[in-house]
């Protein structure tokens, strides 16, 4: 099973890295990568999808994205997250990736950058959302492919791909 993720530019991907890894040796949770998911959980050949993956990018450029806020959820995938506006690149990526995807799996796409992965209580998840100081911009530079597992230290990109 493999993701799709929209990369940070190299000074956006260590100010976030900064902030996930402080989180994870503060909780004791995984470190990961930054990343937003563009589409999820597909199961298909990697020679496939990236053969996808640059059909579906072609002509794109590198562009920003603006947080829109810091929220929580019960689910375990959004414990505390960066939640993004959408703009014309990112729906012009997932609509030219659903495409080809559909087929394979659905992915309804709500732009976000996870920060922690952990089991926590409301209240703290309420009290890091209210405190966390996040910029407002973020630039996305390139498209990888993920090799996804349930356990986020086996989480690999396998492939990177740079946008025009």
């Amino acid at each position: 099973m493999y993701a799709v993720l929209l990369l940070f530019e190299k000074n956006d991907k260590e100010y976030l890295s900064q902030i996930i890894s402080k989180l994870s040796n503060q909780y004791k949770s995984p470190f990961f990568t930054p990343h937003v998911t563009v589409y999820g959980l597909v199961d298909t050949s990697l020679e496939e999808l990236d053969k996808i993956i640059l059909d579906s990018i072609k002509g794109i450029k590198s562009f920003n994205i603006e947080k829109n806020t810091i929220s929580f959820s019960d689910d375990f995938w959004k414990t505390l997250f960066i939640e993004f506006n959408s703009n014309e690149n990112m729906l012009k990526i997932n609509k030219n990736l659903t495409k080809y995807l559909s087929q394979f799996a659905k992915y309804d796409l709500k732009p976000h950058a996870s920060l922690i992965y952990k089991e926590m209580t409301t209240r703290e998840k309420q009290r890091l959302a209210d405190t966390i100081e996040i910029k407002n911009s973020f630039k996305i530079t390139g498209v990888g492919i993920q090799v996804f597992s349930e356990r986020i230290e086996e989480w690999k990109i396998v492939r990177e791909h740079q946008l025009d």
